[in-house]
């Protein structure tokens, strides 16, 4: 017990250091890169007379890669299911659809983001470059998939659980 209290612990102190200011800053940014496209080189590592040549375009990259941060921002509802754990209710039918929606929205972002990384290579650089090696957005797909077999893991054992009880 002691392991998921560090645990939450940590996860909170995440989401009040990082996700809560990030919040603030995407949706600043959000308004910004329609008033000054050249705030996007924070986002895309483009040269300038790329942002001048096609403005839209790498305006609309740049709100593709922050709408993707708001929904790795919402993954964290992963604090919720931590709460259940606490409450000693790991079967809760909140849990095991959380895990599930954690994997999928883990999942869309890691294939999103390269897509994203490799639409704009070969957009704005002209490059053909696949990288097959380990890469964050690997990563990503990786977990989702492991918190959607999490999901199917309670989902399993909440429906022993409940046939043990029917057989006592």
């Amino acid at each position: 017990m002691r392991k998921l209290i560090i645990l939450k612990s940590l996860i909170d102190f995440i989401w009040f250091v990082t996700c809560i200011p990030a919040v603030l800053f995407l949706l600043f940014l959000t308004v910004y890169i329609f008033i000054e496209p050249e705030t996007l080189n924070l986002i895309l590592d483009t040269e300038d007379t790329i942002i001048e040549s096609s403005t839209i375009t790498v305006q609309l990259f740049g709100l593709g890669f922050i709408i993707l941060g708001f929904i790795t921002i919402y993954c964290y509802v992963f604090r919720k299911t931590l709460r259940y754990f606490q409450k000693v209710k790991p079967f809760h039918n909140d849990v095991i659809v959380n895990f599930y929606k954690l994997g999928y929205l883990l999942s869309g972002v890691g294939i999103a983001l390269s897509l994203l990384f490799f639409l704009a290579r070969l957009i704005f650089e002209s490059e053909f470059k696949i990288h097959l090696g380990l890469s964050p957005y690997i990563m990503l797909i990786c977990l989702g998939l492991f918190f959607m077999v999490l999901s199917e893991v309670f989902k399993v054992a909440k429906r022993a659980k409940e046939e043990n009880n029917l057989t006592i």
